[in-house]
């Protein structure tokens, strides 16, 4: 609705020589993408970076792509970034041994390249899912993808939007390994109805403790930040840590999301098989 009348108001003040407002840029009009984009030769190991919004635009996307493109190029791999959801079709999608969502928001896809994304997970490939990635915006069989247990009811507010706090991390997969047991971190913590589904594995938790949160934000110690799960074959990874931009300069979080990507790709650690 946002994008429909900015766009009907600034026609009008285009007609009236005046300068046109500029849109929201953390509200893009929703679109479709529908010719997919010409692929640079890659060398596998591949990993695609997607950072398509739909839905609220964050502004770290672009320091987010650029630090997990390091990283994948760090191992020797290729990746490729866009924001073309056109490129979720078999043929391109097979070239990739797994797919990261860099704060991608909203429902992004229509049914054919849903159907392309789904069958590519049915393949046994990697999923790895960040911030806002998981936020409410998406649709119902993603949210299941994901291993989503309840509604999402957004984070703290004003002056306590950001707040630090202990995460308690399991330490047994290759994303958390680095980690000390209670990691001091400051997040815009989200937060769910319920936590993820049973069969999700939880690798760090928030400790509540202190903390100012309304009770809708509050899931006790049932407050998963990082987990995986196993769609049939296919790794599933999700994060919620990244919102601001220094979390993509920081050495603990990019090695967290590091050992994600390696583990999605099946080239570290175990699951899913």
């Amino acid at each position: 609705m946002f994008g429909t009348r900015m766009l009907i108001a600034c026609g009008a003040l285009a007609l009236m020589g005046q300068t046109a407002p500029p849109l929201d840029p953390y509200h893009p009009t929703p679109t479709f993408d529908t010719k997919a984009p010409e692929l640079p030769p890659l060398r596998r190991p591949a990993i695609l970076i997607f950072s398509k919004t739909n839905s609220f635009r964050h502004d770290s996307i672009p320091d987010a792509v650029r630090a997990i493109e390091k990283l994948v190029r760090a191992r020797g791999w290729s990746a490729y970034a866009t924001e073309n959801a056109a490129i979720f079709n078999p043929a391109q999608l097979a070239k990739f041994d797994a797919v990261v969502f860099a704060s991608a928001t909203g429902d992004m896809f229509t049914p054919d390249q849903r159907a392309a994304f789904q069958s590519y997970l049915a393949g046994g490939r990697g999923f790895v899912a960040l911030h806002g990635a998981g936020d409410g915006s998406h649709p119902d069989w993603y949210q299941r993808i994901l291993g989503v247990g309840g509604s999402y009811t957004g984070h703290p507010g004003g002056a306590d939007h950001f707040q630090t706090s202990d995460l308690i991390v399991d330490r047994s997969h290759p994303a958390t390994r680095h980690l000390s047991p209670r990691w001091r971190w400051t997040e815009e913590y989200y937060a769910w109805e319920a936590p993820p589904r049973a069969d999700a594995h939880v690798l760090a938790r928030l400790d509540e403790t202190g903390m100012r949160l309304e009770p809708k934000h509050r899931m006790g110690e049932h407050h998963a930040l990082v987990w995986w799960r196993c769609e049939g074959k296919a790794r599933v990874f999700y994060s919620a840590l990244g919102h601001k931009p220094e979390t993509w300069t920081d050495p603990a979080h990019l090695k967290l999301v590091d050992g994600a990507i390696g583990w999605a790709a099946r080239k570290t650690g175990k699951g899913c098989d």
